[in-house]
């Protein structure tokens, strides 16, 4: 899972223990990969890897916000250049759009997301508009829905080869139900493949 630091600083430890030497510290907004939690003598500890491929570990109790990709539900929200109202609006994202969380921020009585939209451009939005998580598009599970999609199709196929409904009967639905399999099927193969090459251009 990716991160941020939400505390003003932390140290970066060597091994999970305070006796051991800090091989670096960051700062408030820095963002790492947040690995396995180890609990260690009544203590935990969390690894974590920095993006210039550091490793170590921060204390458990550090506050950390995890980076997500999330859409407006209800309204366009706007992004501001700075935590108030009264900065710039520095553009638009519209309700249903993807964007990114960073962080979050207290400023008196009100709590400003740090975002990022599609073009990259930075600012914080107010928050109060209902969020929703979107799922993280990888490589596994693209395969995954490739997966689902041919079982669903073989077995769509199989129902409609080998069990086909009896000649002499009226249409019971039992076709139209195993092709809506087949296509259901189909679809998510397609789907799957699409997502596939969408992460394979990312990288």
């Amino acid at each position: 899972m990716r991160a941020s630091l939400g505390d003003e600083s932390a140290r970066v430890w060597q091994e999970p223990s305070a006796e051991s030497i800090s091989i670096t510290s960051i700062s408030k907004g820095d963002e790492f990969e947040v690995g396995k939690i180890i609990r260690k003598k009544k203590e935990t500890w969390v690894t974590i890897t920095l993006d210039n491929g550091l490793t170590g570990y921060i204390r458990g109790d550090t506050h950390i916000f995890g980076v997500q990709t999330v859409e407006a539900v209800g309204n366009d929200l706007e992004v501001h250049e700075s935590a108030s109202d009264e900065s710039p609006v520095l553009t638009e994202i519209p309700k249903k759009t993807a964007f990114i969380v960073r962080g979050a921020e207290k400023v008196d009585d009100d709590t400003w997301y740090r975002v990022e939209d599609s073009e990259g451009v930075k600012g914080y939005v107010k928050a109060g508009p209902r969020l929703r998580v979107r799922p993280q598009v990888t490589r596994e599970s693209a395969r995954k829905m490739m997966i689902t999609g041919g079982i669903f199709t073989a077995a769509g196929v199989l129902l409609y080869f080998v069990f086909p409904a009896p000649a002499n009967t009226a249409d019971n639905g039992v076709n139209f139900v195993t092709l809506a399999i087949i296509l259901l099927g189909l679809f998510q193969v397609f789907q799957g493949f699409m997502q596939y090459r969408q992460v394979n251009r990312k990288d």
